[in-house]
């Protein structure tokens, strides 16, 4: 396994930080797997559709980050975190095979300046049915908090997209502005156009480490043209218990409800390198107000208990027909994984929170994998739902042992539901990704088309050594 650190989680680490040490989870190297290895069959195929290069040797950008987004013509969308013309990241979009032809080819639609329009764009982009792009930038602009931003097509085929900052996160204890700060999740639309959200830090003002514990947030157009937008906080987090640092983008689903998690907080006991309590991450949801009343109302479902139970919930939830929500951790579990430091994380899992029967109360948490290393580690995204209930999605890390390093560099992976009366999902590895050729790191979800083909993005590795695009044949 490469001894780089995945972008990604060296974004995590430095928003995390302004506020309070970083779990022990996230260690300055990529955890190492120790497991024994063994065969998993493989069922698909993978084709690299982009290989970017370092910037500044290219300017397309470099290091692609978590989910893609497609349009109804098959063209994807994306972002990397580095790169682009001035170094601070792209919105990029890959416009398929026209007739005849085999090879995608990709087109930058925005580079960020590092200034007033932000810098760092997160992943998970929203398009309305105009085919403008919203989407957030974790870092800079004009309050050096991070932005929520627009980028509008161009009119003609000779002009170029333009970019609209909607909102500027400013954050400060001192003055009591108890704005979000530092956005971390992308952004999800709803049938209004409005835009929700998250950012890692910022809201309440009694945070006695001057950061916050993180906010939900929504965009609202207040103009038909859609040019001036209004940001309402829906909920401020209150403390490290009450859950802190969402990272994730959201859910929304037919009823207007939110689901999300929080990387760290909650009950459960995990600590950073200093032996302070972060908590392990938690499960939450927000109702939205009653007709004549303002007020979002917030429970946690679940507040992970650490290692077994799982640490550090990442990636978007799925929720199926029945109202159960899908998602991963990426430490804990039955699996062993060390840290930096030799210490078990454990490897992650997937697991299901299952809403309360009438009468009761409590959402139930069952674990439907535990990764042990060769079948995959340190999941760092969601898994999809396809139509029959099988879930794919990510490993950042495992797999077999590549170039005489313990760990392998991430894997693809399908879970298939039990059978009727039985229990136990059946995981099988779709794709060993490889640094050299088809990159390490794959973060963030799958997305799926009609044919049932997979796209994604890996942060790392390539035959140029800084991520790919791919597609999975089934």
């Amino acid at each position: 396994m490469s001894i780089f650190q995945p972008a990604y989680c060296h974004l995590m680490q430095k928003l995390v930080m302004k506020a309070r040490s970083f779990v022990r989870g996230a260690a300055a190297i990529i955890p190492l797997v120790l497991s024994t290895l063994y065969a998993v069959p493989l069922t698909a195929g993978l084709t690299n559709l982009y290989e970017f290069s370092p910037w500044p040797s290219a300017q397309n950008g470099s290091y692609p980050l978590g989910t893609l987004l497609r349009d109804a013509s098959g063209a994807l969308y994306g972002v990397t975190w580095f790169g682009g013309q001035y170094g601070y990241g792209t919105i990029f979009r890959m416009s398929p095979p026209i007739a005849g032809q085999t090879k995608w080819s990709l087109s930058v639609l925005y580079s960020f300046r590092g200034g007033s329009d932000g810098s760092s764009p997160n992943p998970t982009l929203a398009m309305d049915s105009a085919g403008a792009i919203y989407g957030t930038a974790a870092d800079d602009g004009s309050a050096l908090e991070g932005v929520a931003f627009k980028l509008t097509p161009p009119m003609s085929q000779s002009s170029e997209w333009s970019c609209t900052v909607l909102h500027t996160f400013a954050y400060n204890r001192i003055t009591g502005n108890d704005d979000g700060a530092h956005p971390s999740g992308g952004l999800i639309i709803d049938r209004n156009g409005a835009l929700y959200g998250t950012t890692n830090l910022g809201g309440v003002t009694t945070d006695p480490y001057y950061s916050g514990f993180g906010t939900v947030f929504k965009l609202t157009p207040i103009d038909a043209q859609r040019t001036t937008w209004q940001e309402t906080v829906l909920y401020r987090f209150q403390s490290i218990s009450d859950g802190q640092n969402p990272m994730s983008v959201l859910t929304l689903n037919s009823a207007g409800v939110l689901y999300g998690s929080t990387m760290n907080g909650g009950t459960g006991s995990c600590t950073n390198w200093y032996g302070i309590n972060l908590g392990c991450g938690t499960v939450f949801q927000l109702i939205p107000p009653a007709p004549g009343q303002t007020t979002w109302t917030k429970s946690t479902l679940h507040s992970f208990a650490g290692l077994v139970d799982g640490v550090e919930p990442q990636g978007k939830l799925v929720q199926d027909t029945y109202g159960a929500l899908y998602g991963t951790t990426t430490y804990g579990g039955t699996g062993v994984c060390p840290d930096w430091s030799w210490s078990n994380v454990g490897c992650g899992i997937v697991y299901k929170l299952t809403p309360p029967s009438y009468g009761q109360s409590n959402w139930t948490k069952s674990t439907l994998h535990t990764f042990t290393g060769p079948d995959g580690a340190f999941p760092q995204g969601g898994v999809i739902m396809e139509a029959n209930g099988a879930l794919f999605g990510t490993a950042s890390g495992g797999g077999p042992v590549s170039y005489g390093l313990v760990g392998g560099y991430g894997l693809v992976f399908k879970l298939a539901p039990p059978p009727f009366g039985g229990s136990a999902w059946t995981q099988t590895v779709l794709h060993f990704f490889d640094f050299s050729t088809n990159g390490e790191l794959p973060i963030g979800e799958l997305i799926s088309d009609p044919a049932g083909r997979l796209f994604g993005v890996t942060n790392l590795g390539g035959p140029n050594g800084a991520g790919t695009i791919y597609e999975i044949t089934p």
